[in-house]
């Protein structure tokens, strides 16, 4: 009723203004200078009221007299659209970064720029996001998050969080953890995450963590990576701490290659840093398989600590600066062509069976390979060099009298150990370069 209203409105107004300008033709209309108008300027007069408002006539209802109407610029960042969104860091007010996310749809990509200034925000992820960041300083981070605070909280409506070249860091993160995730899969590709505080540094419970040429540094008193319940797939990337690397219960199949894990200077010496543990793994089903290939565990006094059931395979790997290698109770290990470089002992199987051939051991004192009363060894073509003791005072547990060698004089300990594999770092002064950063 009310656009029928209008319409006739518009319609009256027009056919008035035109049948007063044809009866107006005639005469000659005088101004208040004493001139007059012509009977065009009535006519043009007429145009000019009509032209800009006559879509009216053909829809009353859609169409209007106005322009386009822009939306203006904020200077904190855009919206090209709710699916991807700009925030230039420099300028970001504070709660800024929140807000974008939250309004964010399902899939959408936020790209977050620092030029001269970090992003400060603790992030509440609830749906499938991909954080791209820009950094003009390789030791600026994008994202910083504020004190005691995590850097992101992804929660299990966001199925897939992928962050890509970007540098997140929690300074005083307290008892929260840099990045937690609960039954999500998070991707972590050409990023870093620097880390310090009492918990730790990527806490994933439920999903998936991918680490795609990524490292996390933390000065940390528990472990630098968390994952429960959960897959890890790892490559190419780096774990670093001043307690333990990586505490993992993983569900399903899991892997990793290229990956170093080290502890950091910074407590080696004190009772804090002694005793921790590389790498502690636990398979939760008889079927899990773990594979581990081209590993560097530095720096730890228990290596690499396999427990569970399920099976687990550990090849052409490093393991130095140890007291303890290898250590499992899985159902079946296969350690193939590493180089064990341990104090006590290289490899011990205390339940399961272990496969054991190719490897490079040396240093040790008490055992080289060395089976419980309730695990099982076959071994082939392994080299044992013992540390300034005869092999005979080694133990060799329930090991088979044939396999109870060591590595003859003349071969000696020499292997072939990477030059950078002897450096241990202290936390400040280990910053790993990143891949150049893809548009």
């Amino acid at each position: 009723m009310r656009s029928a209203v209008t319409f006739a409105a518009h319609l009256a107004f027009v056919l008035a203004a035109l049948f007063g300008g044809a009866s107006a033709a005639s005469a000659q209309t005088e101004t208040r200078y004493g001139g007059s108008y012509s009977n065009g300027y009535n006519a043009a007069r007429t145009e000019a009221l009509t032209r800009p408002c006559f879509g009216v006539l053909l829809d009353a209802q859609l169409k209007t007299c106005h322009g386009k109407y822009y939306k203006p610029y904020n200077r904190y960042g855009y919206y090209g659209s709710k699916w991807s969104a700009t925030i230039n860091c420099d300028t970001a007010r504070q709660a800024y970064v929140e807000d974008v996310v939250r309004r964010m749809r399902p899939g959408g990509v936020l790209k977050l720029i620092a030029r001269n200034r970090s992003c400060v925000a603790s992030l509440m992820i609830n749906q499938s996001l991909t954080i791209v960041g820009e950094s003009g300083d390789s030791r600026l981070p994008v994202l910083v998050a504020p004190d005691g605070e995590s850097c992101l909280r992804i929660n299990p409506q966001a199925s897939k969080v992928i962050l890509k070249n970007m540098l997140i860091a929690s300074r005083r993160g307290g008892q929260s953890a840099c990045i937690y995730s609960s039954g999500s899969e998070v991707t972590l590709q050409n990023s870093t995450v620097r880390y310090e505080g009492d918990s730790a540094a990527v806490h994933v419970s439920g999903g998936r963590l991918n680490l795609l040429s990524s490292f996390v540094v933390a000065k940390t008193r528990t472990v630098a990576i968390a994952v429960n319940s959960a897959q890890l797939y790892a490559e190419q990337a780096g774990v670093t701490s001043t307690a333990g690397g990586v505490y993992a219960v993983l569900s399903g199949d899991s892997q990793m290659s290229g990956v170093t894990v080290q502890q950091l200077a910074d407590w080696r010496g004190f009772e804090r840093g002694a005793g921790a543990v590389g790498m502690e793994v636990k398979l939760d089903s008889g079927d899990s398989i773990l594979s581990m290939d081209d590993m560097r565990i530095e720096f730890f006094a228990s290596a690499l600590s396999l427990s569970g059931g399920g099976e687990a395979l550990l090849s052409r790997s490093l393991i130095d600066f140890s007291e303890h290698g290898v250590t499992s109770s899985l159902n079946r290990l296969r350690v193939v062509d590493n180089k064990i470089l341990s104090n006590e002992i290289a490899i011990n199987i205390e339940d399961g069976t272990g496969f054991i051939g190719g490897n490079q051991i040396a240093r040790i004192r008490t055992a080289g390979i060395l089976a419980s009363s309730r695990g099982e060894i076959r071994a082939v073509d392994n080299l044992i060099d013992p540390s300034n003791e005869p092999c005979p005072k080694l133990q060799w547990g329930n090991l088979d009298p044939a396999q109870r060698t060591c590595t003859p004089w003349y071969k000696g300990s020499e292997f072939d150990i990477p030059a950078d594999a002897t450096r241990q770092y202290m936390f400040a002064d280990y910053w790993p370069r990143l891949l150049v950063a893809s548009k």
